[in-house]
C-alpha cells in the first residue's frame, strides 16, 4: 500500500467514525473479536453472540 492509498483509507475511516461514540464502538468490536479469538486459542471457544449476551447480562446486573 502506498502513501496515497493509506491516506485515502484513513480519510474514509475518519469520515465513517466522526464521533467519539462511533470510534469507541469500532474499537470495542475489534476488541471483542480478539477476545473470541483468544478464547478459541485457549481451547475455550465462545461465539461472538454468546460473548455479547454475557456482557449484556453483566451490564444489567451492575445497573441493577
Amino acid at each position: 500500500m502506498n502513501f496515497d492509498e493509506a491516506n485515502a483509507k484513513l480519510r474514509r475511516w475518519r469520515k465513517k467514525h466522526n464521533t467519539p461514540k462511533k470510534v469507541a464502538a469500532a474499537h470495542r468490536k475489534v476488541l471483542l473479536q480478539r477476545v473470541v479469538e483468544s478464547m478459541a486459542f485457549e481451547n475455550e471457544p465462545v461465539s461472538m453472540a454468546r460473548l455479547k449476551a454475557l456482557l449484556k447480562a453483566r451490564k444489567a446486573v451492575k445497573a441493577g
